[in-house]
């Protein structure tokens, strides 16, 4: 069973949330808010394209609520979230704060599932940015994604020795990785010996295809 990815937190001083995160190879924000006041649970979100500058800027600020408001939050085309399923990864427990980027708590190593968390939930037109791909390329993991009728596509570590059969079946270093469909109640599925973790793409609120993100570890070789 594959690892569940973790995001160190940090515990923060404000009305707005209780503490945030930050992998830095994603430009990955995470801020856990408050508990609800009915069910006690604490919600947990990600922001995209957050750089480690600007979350070190969020550290030091004197009002990081208001720095989340005027700086991230009413820009959500430039920063886009999603509602985390925290089954998917754990958090640490918060950490006291830190106020410059020297004191910051390492960042987690990149992993195929720290990476599909980041991935999952976004929506077409879909595909990995640059800086992503890179980050993908350098800690070896490869990322495989498409839809039913259309060609599996590759991203990150993408080996030599693989080759494509069809539209929906790839075969890296003699392990087959196919997409099948898995009916109107689970959606597209894959297929392969390979350990993988799982993202999806959405449209409109359902999923349209799936992905997985694969390390050329697990294929005993390297890209």
């Amino acid at each position: 069973m594959s690892a569940t990815p973790t995001i160190v937190m940090q515990q923060v001083e404000s009305s707005q949330f209780a503490a945030i995160g930050h992998v830095p190879e994603l430009s990955l924000l995470a801020i856990k808010f408050h508990p609800k006041k009915k069910t006690g649970e604490s919600d947990i979100y990600h922001y995209q394209n957050v750089s480690a500058e600007m979350f070190a800027e969020f550290l030091g600020a004197d009002s990081q609520g208001s720095f989340f408001i005027q700086r991230i939050k009413k820009f959500d085309a430039q920063f886009p979230y999603t509602k985390v399923d925290q089954t998917q990864f754990n958090h640490t427990a918060p950490q006291p704060v830190v106020n410059t980027p020297a004191e910051s708590v390492a960042a987690p190593a990149l992993t195929k599932e720290l990476l599909a968390v980041a991935l999952n939930g976004r929506s077409t037109p879909f595909d990995l940015t640059a800086e992503e791909r890179a980050h993908a390329k350098a800690a070896g993991l490869v990322v495989i994604f498409g839809a039913g009728g259309y060609p599996l596509k590759l991203r990150g570590a993408i080996p030599d020795y693989f080759r494509q059969l069809g539209e929906s079946t790839v075969v890296i270093a003699n392990v087959s990785v196919e997409l099948l469909d898995g009916g109107a109640d689970v959606g597209p599925i894959y297929r392969t010996t390979v350990p993988h973790a799982t993202f999806d793409i959405m449209e409109d609120g359902i999923v349209y295809c799936r992905g997985i993100v694969i390390s050329v570890v697990d294929l005993g070789g390297a890209a």
